[in-house]
């Protein structure tokens, strides 16, 4: 007998063992009877594409893998083949879904070609087509179209949009915008589909080798939802990410992920309470010819032309944004900026969530230019001071002679007509170091380190937090099926509401996982002070409060609708004595994954509130 999808050979056996301890004779028709229930839960999930497009790689990430990473060079020089037929991965998480990788498609096959050449399609229950690069092949249209028509779900999934991104910095350079790389890859897929009467909002942005970035997380959220049929109370987005580094995204999350999910507010505490050790990037932005590489120079301390000097020149010099360190405060890295251009579009194609803080510089009077930058700055969500270069020329005398605070109150001025209610202004001389501004500068960026670092930490906090918890439930979801299938097996040998009290303890042991329980709660209180009162309320799973065996019992043992896309009605477990309940392995599925599903929700919640800042 065939072992199904998430039945491997070991379990059988075990299982085959025990009926036959208790009844040779209706061994076989208990094991048919679970294969035939698992084989009714199976979703095969059809994934296509051109040549080349992704869809392996794809597919390899869905399910955590990550082949060639160790030795990328290699990887790339060895390009996996296509498959000539489909090819089948089970989902770690989720054994009873499969992911099939379909041969590719090339001109100048025709479509009908291809499809033929595909085979029978009606056995997937969804359709996830894989573009590389373009617009969709008609060939692949008319199969979204076939898959809408059954009223089936479907997905376009444009990859390699990091190659998208990294084309087009090297390509606008300091036009750069990633937002705008982003919008113009998604509108070059979402118009071919509108024109073929086709859902444009089912189309995601990622990258197969960058998983925590874009959108593949709320891919992965829309394929659960659909095909295991997972409720979640959020869509997957978060707050606006332009001000977040994703850099402090990763910091965080690296320092956090060896630890349970109940230290981590500690460690987070530690990190707030002592950030020397936090990065903090400031960017010096302005006009080419402002003087940012010469006050990079001179809050550096480093002379124009030294080793490790930023380059100057008279006219524009920096082509490439480059970091420096500042040497009296660890950590903090000044990034010369290539110059902007002066007009709104100009500043709207800049990408300001890579960095913490800003040096806007300007040589001349505040003009339409600054007001941009100054205005994109605080939409951002990020905080900036206000650098007057080239003070020195204005202050020598002659006809242009404006004295030092008339400068002063222009900026001021100009930036609180901008909406900048309280504008920190240096005026400096990168020539004449010690005069003017500099030196307060300098010690301005040095004093307001440790708290522009918590500011910048603190944003990161809640994205760090919900790839923690997010990483605990992939990792909790992978035992849900093994637990359903041991709950069923205890129902048939043992019928009763004894199941529903299994369920109940394998919820509990989850909710310890989570760091949901009393001890786990305690724990977080004391790391961050916070009552745990507070903590409790923002746990809303009924099955944190150990629910009512028997209400789970009717739960477990109701019919499967005929309306379900994705389930067909199943086999009944628990024939047993007359009048014991029967338990479906279908609902008894659903039931812990859900559960999974809410507690993982109140762990996320529950961490956020914690952390954050009253």
């Amino acid at each position: 007998m065939a072992a199904p999808a998430g039945l491997d050979d070991a379990f059988l056996r075990d299982l085959l063992a025990r009926y036959e301890a208790q009844d040779p004779g209706t061994a076989a028709a208990r094991l048919q009877a679970l294969v035939d229930s698992v084989n009714a839960l199976k979703a095969d999930v059809a994934v296509v594409g051109r040549r080349g497009a992704g869809v392996t790689t794809l597919i390899h990430a869905l399910v955590g893998e990550r082949p060639g990473l160790e030795d990328p060079q290699a990887f790339f020089q060895q390009a996996p083949e296509p498959p000539g037929q489909p090819a089948g991965s089970t989902h770690p998480a989720y054994p009873t879904l499969a992911l099939w990788d379909l041969p590719g498609f090339q001109e100048p096959e025709k479509p009908g070609d291809y499809t033929k050449r595909l085979g029978d399609l009606g056995k997937y229950g969804c359709l996830v087509l894989v573009v590389g690069e373009g617009s969709p092949a008609d060939a692949h249209l008319q199969l979204l179209k076939a898959f809408q028509q059954k009223r089936k779900p479907y997905y376009v999934v444009r990859t390699k949009v990091d190659l998208d991104l990294h084309t087009a910095k090297r390509r606008f350079q300091a036009r750069y915008s990633s937002a705008e790389a982003l919008a113009l890859a998604r509108k070059g897929v979402a118009e071919v589909l509108a024109k073929n009467g086709l859902e444009t909002s089912r189309v995601f942005l990622v990258s197969g080798l960058e998983t925590d970035r874009y959108q593949f997380s709320q891919f992965q959220d829309k394929l659960e939802e659909e095909i295991i049929q997972l409720k979640r109370a959020h869509d997957g987005e978060l707050e606006d990410l332009r001000a977040v580094s994703p850099r402090k995204i990763q910091e965080l999350y690296q320092a956090c992920a060896t630890g349970g999910l109940a230290e981590v507010p500690a460690i987070i505490c530690s990190a707030l309470e002592e950030p020397s050790q936090i990065r903090l990037d400031v960017a010096v932005l302005g006009e080419a010819g402002s003087g940012k590489s010469a006050l990079v120079n001179a809050l550096r301390g480093v002379g124009c032309g030294e080793p490790g000097a930023a380059p100057t020149g008279v006219t524009a010099t920096t082509q490439k944004a480059a970091a420096y360190a500042l040497p009296t405060v660890p950590g903090l890295y000044l990034w010369d900026l290539p110059g902007v251009g002066v007009t709104e579009e100009d500043v709207g194609r800049l990408d300001l969530s890579r960095y913490d803080f800003f040096l806007l510089t300007a040589s001349e009077r505040y003009r339409h230019a600054q007001s941009q930058l100054a205005r994109a700055v605080s939409a951002a969500g990020k905080r900036f001071f206000f650098v007057r270069t080239k003070v020195d020329v204005d202050a020598q005398p002659g006809p242009e002679l404006r004295p030092v605070e008339e400068i002063r109150s222009s900026c001021v001025g100009a930036l609180q007509k901008d909406g900048v209610s309280s504008p920190r202004v240096f005026l400096v001389s990168s020539l004449l170091r010690e005069a003017y501004d500099l030196p307060a500068l300098r010690a301005a960026l040095e004093n307001d380190a440790p708290a522009l670092k918590r500011e910048a930490l603190e944003k990161a906090i809640p994205m760090a937090l919900s790839r923690l918890v997010r990483r605990k439930s992939k990792a909790l979801m992978k035992d849900v099926w093994r637990k359903t299938l041991q709950s069923c097996l205890y129902s048939a040998e043992k019928p009763g509401p004894d199941v529903a009290t299994s369920l109940i303890n394998t919820a509990s042991a989850f909710s310890i996982e989570l760091g949901l329980v009393e001890e786990s709660l305690a724990q977080v209180a004391k790391a961050t002070g916070k009552p745990v009162r507070l903590l409790q309320a923002e746990i809303r799973s009924p099955w944190l409060k150990r629910p009512d065996p028997k209400q789970v019992l009717k739960q477990i043992t109701k019919p499967v609708p005929f309306s379900s896309r994705m389930w067909s009605l199943v086999p009944y477990w628990g024939r047993g004595d007359e009048g014991q309940p029967e338990i479906s392995l279908e609902a008894t599925y659903r039931v812990l994954t859900q559960a999974l599903a809410e507690m993982t929700e109140d762990a996320e919640r529950m961490l956020r509130r914690a952390c954050a800042k009253e």
